[in-house]
C-alpha cells in the first residue's frame, strides 16, 4: 500500500508564519499527503488565508473554544484520516523530498514484515531569517547524534536516554495512525513540555523506529516561544520533575508495560533524568525563573535519588558541587565557556549544503510558488501589512 500523510499543523494566530509551513507542503515531491489546519480559535483571521490556497488536499476547520496547547493538539489529530500523522509547527519548514524519504523508509521496512510505529528525522535549527541557529538552540549542551537505520524498542529507549539533546523535532515525526489509536491519543498532555520525546518513546513500545540521518525539516529557534515560558515556569515554580525526566519517565512505564525491561536500561533511563536535575540546578543559578542556591541544592537532591553512582561519579560530582557552591559569575563563565565548544561542534556537524527551505522563514512573497499557492501569497501580504499579521 503506498504511505499517505496526514499534515496537521494545530495553530493559535501566527499569521505571520503559517503560510510558509502551508506551501512547504505543497512544495513536497510526494503526493500523497493531505493537510489539516486546526485554528485554536485565533484572533488571527487564519481562515481566509488558509482559503486561498486552492489545493483540495488543505482543509481548515476553526475550534469554537480556546484550550491548551496539548489538547488541541490531539483534537486537531483526530481529524486525519490517513495511515501516517505527522504534527508540524507554524514556523516549521518541510524539506521538498521530506514525504518522499519518509515514504521509501516505510515501504522498505514494511517490505521486510517488521512493524513500524515511527518515522523521525533529523532537521536543521534555523534563525527566523533562515540562519542557521545550532548554537541558538543547543546552547551548553550535547548534539546526540542517531545512526540512520531501524531501531527497536530497546534501541531507541537507549538512544533516549543516552546524554545529549536529539538531531530531531517533532515536526520531524510521522508516527503509525494504528498506533496512535492503540496508544490511546497523540500527545500526554500531563507530560508536559517534553511531550514530543515521550510520543517516540512510547510509541516504541509498539513497533519499530526508522531513523533517517538527513535533515529534512528546518525547525525556527526564535524568542518567545511556547517552550521557552514553559522551561521558564518549570523552573520558577520549582517542579519537581524536570522537562525531559518527566518524559523518560513516562515512556519507562510503557516500555515496563509492554514488554520486559532489563535493569540497564532502568539505569540508563534514571542516569538521564539525574542528568537533567543537575542540568537544572545550574539553571537556577543563572537563568531567569531560577530559584538561587537553594533550587540548585533540591535539584542536586533530586538527581542524587534518581541515581546515586550518576551523581557520585566523579564529573558529575564536581558539577554538583560547583552549581551549589561557586560565585554566579563562575557559573556564568563556565556555561558561557561550555556553550561555546559545543555551539561550535554543534556548527561543525550540522549539514554542510543541506537543501535550501523552499520557503522563506516568515511570509514573504515567493518568487516562484507551487501551483495553487499564487493567492495564497497575496493574501498573506494582505495580512501581514494589516490587523490580521498580528502576533
Amino acid at each position: 500500500m503506498t504511505p499517505a500523510f496526514s499534515i496537521f499543523i494545530p495553530v493559535w494566530n501566527d499569521a505571520a508564519w503559517l503560510g510558509g509551513a502551508v506551501e512547504s507542503v505543497l512544495a513536497q515531491t510526494y503526493p500523497h499527503w493531505e493537510l489539516i489546519v486546526g485554528d485554536n480559535a485565533s484572533t488571527d483571521d487564519l481562515e481566509r488565508l488558509v482559503a486561498a490556497y486552492l489545493d483540495p488536499r488543505i482543509h481548515y476547520h476553526r475550534w469554537p473554544t480556546h484550550v491548551d496547547t496539548y489538547s488541541n493538539f490531539n483534537r486537531t489529530a483526530l481529524l486525519c484520516h490517513t495511515d501516517w500523522l505527522q504534527l508540524l509547527s507554524a514556523d516549521d519548514r518541510l524539506h521538498p523530498d521530506c514525504l518522499a524519504r519518509m515514504a521509501k523508509r516505510i515501504e522498505q521496512v514494511e517490505g521486510s514484515g517488521r512493524r513500524l510505529a515511527v518515522v523521525v528525522t533529523r532537521c536543521r535549527r534555523v534563525s527566523p531569517s533562515g540562519e542557521p541557529a545550532e548554537r541558538a538552540y543547543y546552547g551548553s549542551q550535547q548534539v546526540k547524534h542517531g545512526r540512520d537505520g531501524l531501531y527497536s524498542a530497546r534501541g531507541w529507549l537507549r538512544l533516549l536516554a543516552a546524554p545529549g539533546m536529539p538531531a530531531w523535532n517533532i515536526g520531524s515525526v510521522a508516527v503509525a495512525r494504528e498506533v496512535v489509536a492503540e496508544m490511546g491519543g497523540f500527545f500526554r498532555p500531563d507530560v508536559g513540555l517534553c511531550s514530543d520525546h515521550e510520543l517516540t518513546l512510547r510509541a516504541a513500545a509498539y513497533g519499530d523506529v526508522a531513523y533517517i540521518d538527513e535533515p529534512l525539516l528546518d525547525y525556527t529557534v526564535r524568542d518567545g516561544s511556547d517552550g521557552n515560558l514553559r522551561f521558564f515556569q518549570n523552573r520558577a515554580r520549582g517542579e519537581a520533575a524536570t522537562p525531559i525526566g518527566a518524559a523518560l519517565l513516562a515512556g519507562l512505564g510503557t516500555h515496563e508495560s509492554r514488554r520486559a525491561v532489563s535493569p540497564a536500561e532502568r539505569r540508563m533511563v534514571h542516569a538521564a533524568v539525574a542528568r537533567s536535575h543537575l542540568q537544572r540546578a545550574g539553571q537556577h543559578r543563572i537563568l531567569p525563573g531560577g530559584r538561587g542556591r537553594l533550587g540548585a541544592l533540591v535539584d542536586v537532591v533530586r538527581a542524587a535519588g534518581q541515581s546515586p553512582s550518576t551523581v557520585f561519579a566523579p564529573p558529575q560530582l564536581l558539577m554538583a558541587g560547583a552549581v551549589v557552591l561557586a560565585p554566579d559569575a563562575a557559573i556564568r563563565w563556565g556555561s558561557a565557556a561550555l556553550a561555546r565548544r559545543r555551539g561550535a561542534a554543534a556548527e561543525r556537524d550540522a549539514p554542510s549544503g543541506a537543501p535550501e527551505p523552499s520557503v522563506p522563514s516568515r511570509l514573504e512573497p515567493a518568487v516562484t510558488l507551487p501551483p495553487g499557492c499564487e493567492t495564497g501569497a497575496a493574501a498573506a501580504r494582505f495580512l501581514r501589512a494589516g490587523e490580521g499579521a498580528r502576533r
